[in-house]
């Protein structure tokens, strides 16, 4: 028996594809949506075109500052979605992972591991691994935005959530579609694909270990002062012990007791007060008991505490408290704020993700008489030990980028250029990560003055990454990189003054990416920075 060679694409009839660079210029790229990666890949490299993935809330996955000689020599830029669907389709457990659709599933219950393609979300996994294996049973990737976010653009960023783990922690193997045959990585190979942006290929299908976890969801919200650097650092190192993950094997029971933290988070209060302004009950209603728990505590930020527990979110309390002075790590609990299971946790979802997301779209739309804003974002994954004192280190190298662009904002006010700036994100002491958005808004004319300014936060920023180099350094902890996987490599390193003078562990994982990126088909690492595109530093 044959089997049918899938038709050929008419690159002709495609149509444009609505996407920016990382500079906010579109793209003059085609827009191919396909449940065949490999087959989309191998057409697009053989027509001679420049590939970059797209998926489903990315408008140019990566570092990407596009210039049309960039892609001379290729008959144009494909930008390749990869297809989903509303429900997944679910396939037998035997099927190979190579021949996965980008909307196919396959359970492997007895081995503990779920393949899925590039298309579909976590939150589509999980409620297959539900309804296959047990309420409980999920993969371990816990990104914030795991119900858009798609699962080859996940693995191609090397995203991370509030847990904290990159998901090659849990990933098993993956497809690569590089123009070829699909290529199955696992192991090591893993490093040429997780967080290369899709500058070696593009994520065909992925294979996880999935886990059992308690049964019972909750959320707790504690209002704190973020200037108090003492009472933060004391209240992470408090709950380290609850944040430790320790994996048992594919398919078993998280074994850290009745309790587990899955994810200590940051929302500013300013974030708060915008997100107010913009959602709908039942959110609005309860961000504004939030702000009213703020105002009451004197705090301008919110430590959001979630996980997982065989037990309700009062005995959950109850056993995160000190005895001696009942507080949580020093902090008192009267203001505090608890949300359970379902609805509710839906709800504290909306708050805790609504305000980071309403701080990214200001930065992407341009306001009238006013040019397109410009923004940049902190990013710069640092694991400490259980250490007030190491703690208290990194939360003030932060304090001091506020300060610092607060300043900027208060010398450029009625200049016709306007700073504003908005903290949320990471707060686990395995991963601290508070992404301190910095967004710039210029009136039509303000050109220069845009540009002095720009000037000035990334120097600032620059600034931020050494301090925490050396903080980290003294405290006994380490820079383990950040969320945009290789990006942030090169951040760090450009902001380290090269990369010699980085970590050595992540001085290795840049000689790992520019093997990878440098090897790679130029039809996909044409977008890569040009530090990892050389054969050597």
């Amino acid at each position: 028996m044959t089997t049918a060679s899938p038709p050929p694409i008419d690159f002709a009839a495609l149509g444009r594809a609505e996407l920016a660079d990382d500079g906010g210029r579109a793209l003059d790229a085609l827009l191919l949506v396909s449940a065949d990666i490999v087959d989309a890949t191998r057409q697009a490299v053989a027509a001679g075109f420049a590939v970059m993935p797209t998926g489903g809330l990315t408008s140019a996955i990566g570092s990407f500052d596009y210039k049309k000689e960039s892609v001379d020599g290729f008959a144009g830029i494909v930008a390749i979605r990869p297809k989903g669907a509303l429900t997944p389709d679910i396939v037998d457990a035997t099927t190979p992972i190579e021949q996965l659709r980008t909307h196919e599933v396959a359970v492997d219950r007895e081995n503990g591991l779920v393949s899925a393609g590039a298309g579909l979300t976590f939150t589509q996994i999980n409620a297959v691994l539900a309804e296959q294996v047990g309420p409980n049973a999920r993969v371990l990737v816990d990104l914030t935005s795991i119900g858009s976010a798609f699962v080859g653009g996940v693995v191609a960023t090397g995203a991370m959530g509030p847990l904290r783990m990159r998901p090659s922690t849990t990933l098993d193997a993956v497809v690569l579609a590089d123009g070829g045959e699909a290529r199955v990585m696992a192991g090591d190979d893993l490093d040429l694909v997780e967080g290369l942006q899709g500058w070696t290929g593009m994520v065909a299908a992925a294979r996880f270990r999935f886990y059992d976890v308690p049964p019972s969801e909750f959320g707790l919200v504690l209002p704190v002062q973020g200037s108090d650097i003492d009472a933060v650092a004391g209240l992470l190192a408090y709950l380290e012990p609850w944040t430790q993950v320790h994996l048992p094997g594919a398919g078993g029971r998280l074994g850290n007791g009745d309790t587990v933290l899955n994810g200590v988070e940051l929302v500013s209060r300013d974030s708060l007060e915008v997100f107010v302004e913009h959602a709908q009950d039942p959110a609005r209603s309860k961000a504004q008991g939030l702000l009213q728990s703020c105002e009451y505590a004197g705090a301008d930020w919110l430590a959001c505490i979630t996980g997982w527990s065989e037990n309700s979110v009062d005995d959950v309390l109850f056993s995160l408290l000190d005895p001696e002075t009942e507080t949580i790590g020093g902090v008192m609990i009267e203001y505090g704020v608890g949300f359970s299971s379902g609805a509710e946790m839906d709800t504290f979802r909306a708050i805790r993700e609504g305000a980071p997301d309403l701080a990214r779209t200001r930065a992407r739309v341009r306001p009238e008489g006013r040019m397109k804003p410009w923004t940049t974002s902190t990013d710069v994954n640092v694991s400490v030990p259980a250490d007030a004192g190491a703690i208290a280190e990194i939360m003030a190298a932060y304090a001091d980028y506020r300060q610092a662009v607060r300043t900027l904002a208060r010398e450029l006010a009625g200049s016709g250029v306007d700073i504003e700036l908005s903290a949320y994100g990471h707060l686990s002491p395995h991963g601290i990560d508070p992404h301190h958005r910095v967004t710039i808004f210029a009136d039509q004319g303000q050109e220069t003055a845009l540009a002095a300014a720009r000037q000035a936060v990334l120097a600032d920023k620059r600034t931020l990454i050494r301090d925490l180099l050396h903080a980290a350094e003294r405290g006994g902890g380490r820079v383990t990189g950040g969320e945009k996987g290789a990006p942030s490599l090169v951040e760090i390193a450009r902001a380290a003054g090269g990369e010699g003078r980085m970590p050595e562990d992540l001085r290795r994982r840049m000689g790992r990416a520019r093997a990878a990126v440098s090897s790679a088909p130029p039809n996909f690492n044409f977008r890569a920075p040009d530090e990892l595109k050389c054969a050597q530093p």
